[in-house]
Order: structure tokens, then sequence, then C-alpha cells
């Protein structure tokens, strides 16, 4: 009998759960104990949803462990997953009551180490160098003397600054069309990439700068891009890069027409020296100002040798001296016409640069706006007298068929009790009040008898 009590006892007090109920409270221990972990794995089966949700698996040589990370933490990151990259996350443990599966809710997530970056590197450096897209071939020279610069890069990044900065010390006159793009984090290649594709739409550009101040190398990862990479070879506007310091080499330098070592030096080699350009423009004066000296002494020094060598009679002496004559004209025709031509080539020079001066472009915009202001006011007055003429006339046939204009001429407008206008004699019955509405007042009458 004791035996028999004690497995009764046993029996009362066994715990029994459903599925459910052992799938919520393995949820709620799991959840509990690990609330937050770190691990660090490989991704794969990585599936990125229409819902902005991406699910994946971490795994190393011995395990896997599924994980999802929802759309408002990938948002936050600076990097874009791939199948097979090195990743550490963190993240909660919970799990899928259903299905009686736990998974890791990943909510942040970084590149296991910058060795993981280099073999990236590496790897995209030698599939596109594989492809040419590194040969010297396919470079495209760079002039300094460039119409319209293009710049692509931050519009509030310390590399426009240097750049304009520059190009303003160097040669103030130069045109610069600005593209400003994020330069940093995981929408940054494409939003160049597009900067890339508007410029080459746009045709304004003779060449373009890829620029961005200098950084780690996570923080120039978007210059890394392959996609990025294919569409500076594509681009039909030469492209110089000067991306970070010197010390920084990036897939876009490789790619590039010319690779700058800083945003000031892709700046440099792309616009010309103002005080260079004068050196030559008085070097040349200099040097032809001397050839016509040259010239000159040369031939005084031919026409005091012929004075010198006269010795016939006066025939001879007047046929030299007409030559002699008819020689200094020569001269002094061709030292005005030298002096006339190096005047011309300076006016030219001064011309061309006073073409491109910021104040003769603002007096022309502003005669322009000036004429297209008066031309716009004499639009509207036209179309104020077009519209009061029309209202007038509108208000006139309104006038016209106003309903006091009929009351004027004897009729009236007789409504019930309610106000509903009757236009029967069968809509009312004698004995009920009516009001007649005339020019002049109203009158209120009862209905005596109904003459249909």
């Amino acid at each position: 009998m004791a035996r028999l009590k004690t497995i009764t006892t046993k029996t009362h007090e066994r715990k029994i759960y459903s599925v459910s109920e052992l799938n919520r409270r393995a949820k709620a221990v799991l959840e509990q104990s690990l609330f937050q972990v770190w691990v660090e794995a490989e991704i794969s089966n990585l599936t990125m949803a229409s819902s902005g949700h991406w699910y994946f698996s971490l795994k190393d040589n011995k395990a896997q462990v599924s994980c999802a990370m929802f759309r408002g933490s990938n948002a936050r990151l600076q990097m874009r997953p791939e199948h097979g990259m090195k990743v550490l996350v963190r993240g909660k443990i919970s799990l899928y009551e259903a299905r009686g599966n736990y998974q890791l809710i990943v909510d942040h997530m970084e590149l296991a180490g910058i060795g993981d970056l280099l073999v990236q590197f590496e790897l995209l450096k030698a599939k596109l160098s594989a492809e040419g897209l590194f040969d010297v071939e396919t470079k495209r020279a760079i002039s300094q003397h460039n119409r319209v610069i293009g710049v692509i890069t931050s519009a509030t990044g310390a590399a426009l600054h240097d750049v304009l900065s520059t190009i303003g010390r160097r040669y103030p006159l130069q045109q610069v069309v600005i593209y400003p793009s994020l330069v940093q984090g995981k929408l940054a290649a494409e939003n160049i990439i597009n900067q890339i594709i508007v410029a080459n739409e746009r045709t304004e550009c003779d060449v373009l700068l890829l620029v961005r101040g200098g950084g780690s190398m996570e923080d120039l990862w978007s210059f890394n891009d392959e996609d990025l990479a294919r569409e500076i070879a594509n681009s039909v506007i030469p492209i110089v890069s000067g991306v970070g310091h010197e010390v920084d080499v990036t897939i876009a330098d490789m790619v590039a027409d010319l690779r700058a070592a800083t945003p000031t030096a892709a700046a440099e080699k792309t616009t010309p020296d103002q005080r260079e350009l004068l050196q030559q423009i008085h070097a040349s004066k200099d040097w032809l100002t001397k050839r016509i000296s040259d010239y000159l002494q040369r031939y005084g020094q031919q026409l005091d040798w012929y004075q010198r060598q006269l010795k016939s009679p006066e025939t001879v002496i007047d046929k030299h001296k007409q030559r002699l004559y008819l020689s200094r004209e020569k001269l002094a025709r061709s030292y005005q016409n030298k002096l006339q031509d190096l005047s011309q080539i300076i006016n030219k020079q001064r011309l061309s640069l006073l073409h491109y001066e910021p104040r003769s472009q603002i007096q022309s915009a502003i005669a322009r706006t000036q004429r297209n202001k008066q031309k716009l006011w004499h639009t509207i007055q036209n179309s104020i007298l077009a519209k009061n003429h029309r209202l007038a006339k509108l208000s006139s046939q309104l006038d016209a068929l106003s309903p006091l204009k009929v009351l004027g001429r004897g009729y009236s407008v007789t409504t019930d009790e309610s106000g509903k206008v009757l236009d029967n004699a069968e809509h009312v019955k004698p004995g009920k009040m009516i009001i007649s509405r005339l020019k002049q007042g109203q009158l209120v009458s009862e209905v005596k008898k109904i003459i249909k």
C-alpha cells in the first residue's frame, strides 16, 4: 500500500505542458538569460525581403543559427552585408513559438575586422584588373585648360572648400559646376553613380573631379564599390579622383583617368596657374621685341657696310640711296607690323580674360531681368484689362436676367407660407396664406377660391 501511495503522490506532482505553453516558457527563459549577445561568424543564405527585413544564417565550421534583422535596424548600417562576409553582430535570442525554432534578432552589425575589408579590396582589384579597367591605354589625357569643371563631392565637406579655394587662387575665371553627393555610408556609392550619370547627360563639363577628404578605410569604403568603378570607366567625361590623402588608394583612384593625392591636387591638375599664364605672355612679348631689335640691328649694320663701299659716281650713289630709303621704309613697316601683331595678341588675350569677368555677366543678367520685368508688367496689365472688360460684360448680361428686373415690369413671385414658389394653383388650398413679392414690398393673402 505504501508503494502505491508514493506513485500516487508523484502523479499529483507532475506539471504537464501543452506544446504552445512549453515553447512560450522556453522563449521567456531564452530572452531573459540571453537578452543581449555578441556573435562573430560568417553570413550565409542571405535574403533581403521586399518589406526591408533581412533574413540570414550565421555559421562557423561546426554550427549555424538563423537570424533576422528588421528594417528599422538595418537602415542605420554603414555597410551592405553579402553572402560569405565575416561580421560581428549584436542581438537577442528569441524563439518562434509556432515552430519551436529559436533565432537571433540582430540590431547591430559590423565587419569582423579590417582584414576582411582588405580581402574584399584585393578580390575586387584583381577582378577589375583582369577586365582591363586599370589599363593605362584606357586613360584619357587631362588638360589644365577646361571650359567647365564639374565637382562631385559633399556640399558641406572640407574637400569642396579646398577645391574651390585652389581654383580661385590659380584661375579665378574658371567656371565650376557642383554635383552634391554623399561621400560616406551605404548610400554614398549609389549617390555618386547618379551624379556621374547626370553630369554625362547634361554634357556641360570638360572634366569631373571626384573628391573627398581623408578618413579611415571604412570611411572611404564607398569608393571601393564595384558598380561605382564601372560607372567611372564608362563615363564619357574624363574623371580625376582625389580621395583622401596620399596614402589612401581606392578602386575609384585606379579606374579614374587620373589620380590626384588630395582634392587640392585634383584642382591643381585641372586648372592653369594665372601667374604662369602672365609670365608666358610677358615672355612672348620680350621674345618678339628682341627678334625685332635684332632684325633692325642686323640690317642697320648691312646698311653701314654698303655706305662704306660707295665709291661710284652719283648715279650709283643715288641708286643705293634709293635702295637704302626703301629698305628703311620696309624695316619701319615691318617694325610697326610686328608691334601691331604683338599688340593684337596682347589685346586678344586681355579681351578673352575680360569676357569671363563676373561684372559684365552680372550686368547682362540685370539688363535681361529688367526687360523681362517690363514685359511681364505689360502682360499683367493687358490681362487685367481683358478680365475687367469680360467681367463688365457678364455683369450686364446677369443684370438683364435678374428677377428684380422682371418684378419691375409689374410681375410678382408668389410663395406659400414655407417660402416654396407656387407655379401651379393645384399646389395650394383655399384658406391657406400666400405671399406675393412685388418690386416694392410684399402682399400676404388668404386663398378664397382656386380657378384652374
